[in-house]
């Protein structure tokens, strides 16, 4: 398997398939980003009420609540990217697929919905593992703050916290890319087998590992490169330095406004590139789909 190769397939296929892979992810993903917007403005419009065993920083918004609310949006992209890879319908023509019909009065073709047991395991897995994450993260900040302290002359030097928090940063992004890596892949094989076989897929990927993690770690750049080169120029252009502090209602939604269309990006890219790895190196599995819209 060739990166490059892989990643243009994933990109081509993205590209000529652009409008359904858009109607199939952007209500789930609208709806995440209400959920936590609505929870980010209960929980830090006033930060001094807030509990503090519900505060977390190794998570966006800083509340573990965060990786519990998005996980089933996200299983639910992953789930419509996959069953639309394996039964597109005829080019250009977008499907009304099942889980509307109890609102089809109120219907949006090719607005998708569903809650069945394939999306929610499939959201626990993903919650669990972000959920992991998140606190390995904050754990490590805890440990940062209390060996600089422990080593350090107050107050602390610039210079120190910032190579310090730099190594911590990237290595957090590596291993973080890692992990999320491998569970997509996870979570996208469960969702097209109904069976959850890691063991199976690190075995299929034998040789293509590193290959594998490489071209995600490309999908993953692409789209972080994108979100954070326009969220730095809107926030150039919107927040002058002689102007009065924004809201942080105005900066929330400046946040989940911009970040919405980049979370559509990154889990259908994703979804994607777990499907055409899936398709290349897990044949016997496919045969054996089952729709997740069929649940």
């Amino acid at each position: 398997m060739r990166i490059g190769k892989t990643v243009a397939r994933v990109f081509d296929y993205c590209r000529a398939n652009a409008w359904p892979l858009f109607v199939a992810a952007w209500f789930p993903c609208l709806l995440s980003t209400l959920c936590l917007a609505v929870l980010a403005l209960i929980l830090f419009a006033d930060p001094e009420q807030v509990p503090s065993w519900l505060l977390s920083r190794g998570f966006a918004p800083r509340t573990w609540l965060s990786a519990i609310v998005a996980a089933p949006f996200s299983a639910m992209v992953f789930a419509f990217v996959l069953d639309r890879m394996e039964n597109a319908p005829e080019r250009g023509r977008v499907v009304v697929r099942r889980g509307i019909e109890s609102v089809k009065r109120f219907a949006i073709p090719g607005m998708r919905f569903e809650i069945g047991q394939r999306i929610l395991l499939a959201a626990s897995l993903l919650a669990a593992v972000q959920l992991l994450c998140g606190f390995v993260v904050a754990g490590e900040y805890r440990l940062l703050v209390a060996g600089l302290l422990a080593t350090h002359d107050l107050p602390l030097n610039p210079d120190d916290v910032a190579s310090w928090a730099m190594a911590r940063g990237v290595f957090n992004m590596v291993a973080g890319g890692f992990v999320l890596a491998w569970t997509y892949l996870f979570v996208g094989d469960f969702l097209w087998t109904g069976s959850f076989d890691p063991i199976g897929c690190w075995r299929a990927l034998d040789g293509n590992r590193l290959r594998f993690v490489a071209i995600l770690f490309i999908v993953f750049a692409t789209v972080a490169i994108l979100k954070y080169g326009l969220g730095l120029a809107v926030g150039l252009i919107l927040i002058r330095a002689d102007a009065a502090s924004p809201s942080f209602l105005s900066l929330m939604l400046m946040h989940f406004g911009l970040g919405w269309p980049f979370d559509v990006l990154h889990l259908v890219l994703s979804a994607a590139t777990v499907g055409t790895i899936l398709g290349a190196f897990r044949p016997a599995a496919i045969a054996s789909i089952r729709p997740a819209a069929a649940l």
